[in-house]
């Protein structure tokens, strides 16, 4: 098995997905496939529910993952996080004003976590968010937000839920029946499950 080496943001709805799952770990599945795994701190307060934030913690406390809270930077990083998060934002409203002149819908919910994220994302240098809110994906590619890497320019990656599934799978993290369940209880409506089943079925 090969952990992804780069470092990764794990955002509040993967987190939700895996302590919802009760029947395999998908935290360990997590920690297997991740090296470096951070969440930030929006992400965190995000998590409404007590036995999540349990879970969190329990992750931190036996460093396995990073709580990344820009308030402990020094003032000069933190300026320049906070330029960062202003840009990010504005990638967001951009996007927003598009959805609007085509006649989408826009999000009810609030995108501080997932601009924090990719916020921290470019001050760390991490490569990865593990997330199902393809809003991420949308706002890095149409900004081309990246990282620097061995001395290139290396655009963010997000890993869906199903990317993260597919992983799995290939790194023999988890069997194809686990790994299929898991996916199965992240779609909500009975209408798209076996479309997104199927989509899954062809990169396993």
């Amino acid at each position: 098995m090969t952990k992804r080496s780069e470092k990764v943001f794990i955002d509040s709805n993967m987190i939700i997905f895996a302590a919802a799952y009760k029947k395999d770990d998908v935290f360990n599945w997590i920690n297997q496939l991740y090296s470096d795994v951070y969440i930030h701190i929006e992400v965190y307060h995000e998590l409404l529910i007590s036995e999540i934030c349990g879970k969190v913690d329990e992750q931190i406390r036996a460093n396995n993952w990073i709580l990344f809270d820009p308030e402990t930077m020094s003032s000069e990083e933190q300026a320049i996080y906070n330029e960062r998060m202003k840009d990010v934002s504005d990638g967001f409203r951009k996007m927003n004003d598009q959805r609007i002149v085509d006649g989408k819908p826009l999000k009810t919910v609030s995108n501080i976590g997932e601009i924090a994220t990719i916020t921290a994302c470019m001050m760390i240098g991490a490569g990865i968010i593990c997330s199902n809110d393809f809003d991420i994906r949308t706002v890095v590619e149409r900004e081309d937000y990246r990282i620097l890497v061995d001395d290139q320019d290396i655009l963010i990656v997000q890993d869906s839920a199903e990317d993260f599934c597919v992983l799995c799978h290939h790194e023999g993290i988890s069997n194809r029946k686990t790994i299929r369940g898991f996916y199965k209880t992240i779609i909500v409506e009975a209408r798209d499950r076996d479309i997104k089943l199927a989509q899954l079925d062809k990169r396993l």
